[in-house]
């Protein structure tokens, strides 16, 4: 999974084989899978501590719903039990504020886009991060959805490493500068791979899918929004990955493939209940009752069997991580 070959874990399960997993052992099914998860981690921790060059600082790339928070949490806690303590930074406290960001062609603020990002600023932390062992980070009020005009104080003494997680942590753009020339370890993670079912033809749930899935239940159960709103934006995202993520993605040194296998047993019963709603007048109307039918062809798995630590719990909710 690890380094020069950028390769990562893949899984050749079908959605037949997953049910069978799902129905004969649902408690083994998941533990085994969440292992796997953890013991990437691990061992990606471990590649980070053992490396010639010194890592101080940890850019963490992916997706919409590939599960970054939850795996930064992770790797800095496996970077911890090898005695080297982990500063978690998000990205998203350096939005410029829905008043200043960049607007799309229907005139509405673009998230998406690197330029909503206070990027000298993100430059500025990284540059004294590697140099200095510390800086000072802006705190962003997502209430208010501008900047708070308050700091945290980073500090990287005692070997500790700063974890820099976020959609747009691979882009060049901060690090392609005479400041930072090493020190820097670069991680793309995504959902790598979708599902089939024999007798159809390429993924029968695609990784995008996989990913919406999440998505789709997370937003619905601690953002409040309706299907209609997750799914009609589901494209402009895409769009935007494509654009602003995708190009950088193999400019990783490590990539992680964060499915678990087990997972549509566990998001497709809540993904349903939401798609449900989508209303006949909507133009994706006619795809969420598809991606329903397809999501009725997974064996039901209990949450109770998915641990409090799991990436999963980033969308289900119920875990031990705060985010």
């Amino acid at each position: 999974m690890i380094n020069l070959s950028n390769s990562y874990r893949r899984y050749a399960l079908t959605v037949d084989t997953i049910n069978q997993y799902a129905a004969r052992d649902p408690e083994q099914f998941v533990e085994k899978a969440e292992a796997a998860y953890r013991n990437d981690i691990r061992s990606i921790a471990r590649s980070i501590i053992d490396s010639p060059e010194r890592c101080k600082v940890i850019m963490l790339a992916g997706p919409s719903a590939s599960g970054k928070t939850t795996t930064a949490i992770m790797l800095g806690e496996e970077l911890e039990h090898l005695g080297c303590p982990a500063k978690i930074i998000s990205m998203d406290n350096f939005y410029r504020g829905e008043a200043n960001v960049p607007r799309t062609p229907e005139g509405k603020p673009n998230f998406e886009c690197v330029e909503a990002l206070n990027i000298p600023q993100i430059e500025e932390c990284i540059e004294e991060l590697l140099k200095k062992g510390e800086c000072d980070i802006p705190v962003f009020n997502f209430a208010k959805s501008e900047p708070s005009g308050s700091f945290k104080h980073i500090d990287l003494k005692d070997d500790k490493i700063a974890i820099i997680e976020g959609i747009h942590a691979l882009n060049p753009i901060f690090t392609n500068n005479p400041g930072v020339t090493s020190g820097i370890k670069k991680i793309y993670i995504s959902v790598k791979q979708g599902i089939h079912k024999e007798g159809v033809k390429g993924y029968f749930v695609t990784a995008c899918e996989l990913r919406l899935m999440r998505r789709i239940v997370r937003d619905n159960k601690f953002r409040g929004a309706s299907a209609d709103h997750t799914i009609g934006m589901w494209d402009n995202v895409l769009m935007g990955e494509k654009q602003y993520i995708v190009p950088y993605k193999y400019s990783g040194d490590i990539t992680i493939n964060s499915i678990h296998i087990y997972e549509p047993c566990i998001t497709a019963p809540a993904a349903i209940n939401v798609l449900s709603q989508v209303t006949p007048s909507h133009e994706k109307y006619e795809y969420a009752q598809g991606l329903i039918k397809r999501c009725e062809q997974f064996v039901r798995i209990d949450e109770k069997y998915v641990p409090k630590n799991s990436l999963l719990r980033e969308f289900i909710g119920k875990g031990k991580y705060k985010y």
